[in-house]
């Protein structure tokens, strides 16, 4: 995404855009750091985010693997991180499935894939 579309907040989940806000907003603002995330940094940050200035309880796990080495466990735990903020899809009724996929795209660069499937059976791929 290369700017923030002010539209997307109060687009219905239904929609395009809707949808792409909602994963983008999970993945990005799921969680602050736990205290293994902060072991694993040798830091005590609680996870940074485009917002901190204004929501000082939002906070970002996907932030915490931005200075890591590509490793297989690395990519573990994004895949982890990526399945826990967007489950509330399914359990909301608002997907039947979501498939993530994370590799090592380049020397310590990681790719990530993530297809969502909506209850009408379609496919929704998330933009990262």
């Amino acid at each position: 995404m290369s700017h923030f579309n002010l539209d997307a907040i109060t687009a219905p989940i239904a929609s395009q855009e809707g949808m792409n806000h909602a994963v983008l907003q999970s993945i990005y603002n799921h969680s602050e750091s736990t205290q293994n995330d902060r072991a694993r940094m040798e830091k005590d940050e609680r996870g940074g985010n485009w917002s901190d200035e204004l929501l000082a309880m939002v906070g970002s796990r996907d932030w915490t693997l931005k200075r890591e080495k590509v490793t297989a466990q690395t990519l573990s735990l994004a895949k982890r991180f990526y399945q826990e903020s967007l489950a509330w899809l399914i359990k909301e009724g608002h997907a039947k499935t979501i498939d993530v996929s994370v590799w090592e795209a380049a020397p310590n660069q990681m790719g990530r894939h993530i297809i969502i499937t909506l209850m009408d059976e379609s496919k929704f791929k998330v933009p990262l």
